[in-house]
């Protein structure tokens, strides 16, 4: 019965009434192919270049991933491009290029298993991949799920059952691919549940504007021919201006429905993986499952704080960041006044692109001084730091008195997830900066721009 209802909401939620779902599927059509095509010349580069570290690593075998690179893969993506201007194309684009995805992932999952013992780095290819058929290429949800599902338990499988490699040697591959797909899954999921809000408004208004056209052309031919008229056509035209401000307004309430509806949406995935999780015996298993249901509050959190904003496209991160450390306090069971918490952050403003992949990577900041600073109920404080250090520029630091790191680990280049999680959110998503010294505690540095760059 609740698999049936999420099925009935997806699909309502991602399909419209056969007049407006045609008239979407032109116009997404043509937004697509405007950046797909641009990507297919650019990933079929980036496939074939990287026949340069073929030879470098695997020489023995690389005329056989030479054959799979420039034989198979290389004119099945050229194939993809000369069909992107046929006109078969327009009415099969979705499955032309969910094949030719495909053909590229399938290919590196061959490759990781003629040669194995490189696997570890031929799997970033995967995300690569990935990336490509949830963000660059235009495929709708349903597509972009089965091709990410396809690629990554056909590369899981390849590597447990065709491969000698341990399990427990790859495990951290297993999971991060399939959280990776597991993430980008939403992300694909609410970019064309956005993208059809925002046609859906752009059809109705444009239906509101051909309204109001015929109302002021009617206007204009009776002004002309009965003057003495002229004041029920004034009201008749204010009536067509309460029209459109309601249409806006209308707009307004929308989107804020969006952000409450995205909101629930997230804390049922949170509830579900909390009842997962309170069956479960391992507490490594356990401490999985409370991770993963951390980093998804953070990101609803998020669209709570844009809900209740003025603007609704700003959160302010003074008033974000301590209901997070209040929620990750619960999570971790601490017992009321074992850790201090110290709040001296300016109110900063930051938008919905950068709010969520920053929220994250507090949530790790925050999640890993409650897992390792304050071990057996030790006390301590932790104290958040937040201001603007100069124009369109904030320094976020986090500090506490607890355990300090082990000296073995690198935070330059970190080999955990949590830390690895970090610099990538703030590193390369946010292109922020991203440091942690210990000298009596941890204090971590985030400084990154408040805007995304235009």
């Amino acid at each position: 019965m609740i698999f049936s209802r999420i099925k009935y909401a997806l699909y309502t939620s991602l399909h419209f009434e056969s007049e407006m779902e045609a008239a979407f599927q032109q116009d997404y059509f043509e937004k697509v192919t405007l950046r797909s095509r641009p990507s297919i010349i650019l990933g079929f580069f980036f496939y074939e270049l990287f026949y340069l570290l073929d030879i470098v690593f695997v020489p023995d075998i690389q005329n056989e991933i030479m054959v799979i690179r420039f034989g198979i893969v290389g004119p099945a993506i050229l194939t993809l491009y000369y069909l992107s201007f046929q006109k078969i194309y327009r009415k099969h684009h979705q499955l032309f290029t969910t094949l030719g995805i495909l053909f590229a992932g399938e290919g590196i999952v061959a490759m990781c298993l003629i040669a194995p013992e490189y696997s570890i780095s031929y799997y970033a290819g995967i995300i690569l991949i990935l990336i490509y058929c949830y963000m660059l290429m235009g495929l709708r949800f349903y597509w972009a799920s089965t091709v990410g599902f396809v690629v990554v338990v056909s590369y899981v499988g390849g590597i447990v059952f065709f491969t000698d490699i341990p399990f427990t040697r790859a495990i951290n591959n297993y999971f991060f691919l399939i959280g990776s797909n597991i993430l980008l899954m939403f992300a694909g999921y609410f970019t064309e549940a956005f993208r059809r809000r925002d046609f859906q408004l752009r059809y109705q208004l444009h239906a509101e504007s051909q309204k109001i056209e015929m109302i002021n052309a009617d206007l204009e031919h009776r002004i002309a021919k009965r003057t003495s008229e002229l004041e029920l056509e004034v009201a008749e035209r204010k009536h067509a201006q309460k029209k459109t401000k309601k249409a806006l307004k209308e707009k307004e309430i929308l989107l804020k429905e969006v952000y409450h509806r995205t909101k629930n949406n997230m804390n049922v995935v949170i509830s579900l993986l909390n009842l997962q999780s309170s069956e479960l015996k391992d507490m490594e298993t356990k401490q999985v499952f409370k991770q993963i249901a951390g980093r998804i509050y953070s990101m609803s959190l998020v669209h709570e704080q844009l809900y209740g904003s003025d603007d609704l496209e700003t959160i302010r991160l003074d008033h974000y960041l301590p209901k997070l450390v209040s929620h990750l306090k619960y999570s971790f069971a601490n017992t009321p006044g074992q850790i201090m918490f110290n709040f001296d952050c300016e109110p900063i403003e930051i938008g919905l692109e950068r709010a969520v992949p920053l929220g994250l990577a507090l949530n790790e900041v925050i999640t890993n001084a409650f897992k390792h600073s304050f071990p057996d109920g030790r006390k301590g404080n932790i104290d958040f730091n937040m201001k603007a250090v100069e124009a369109d520029r904030i320094l976020i630091e986090i500090r506490n008195d607890g355990v300090s790191l082990p000296e073995e680990i690198n935070t330059e280049k970190p080999e955990t997830l949590g830390l690895r999680l970090i610099h990538l959110l703030i590193a390369e998503q946010l292109k922020g900066e991203f440091s942690i010294s210990s000298e009596d505690g941890v204090l971590y540095s985030l400084e990154l721009d408040q805007n995304s760059e235009s």
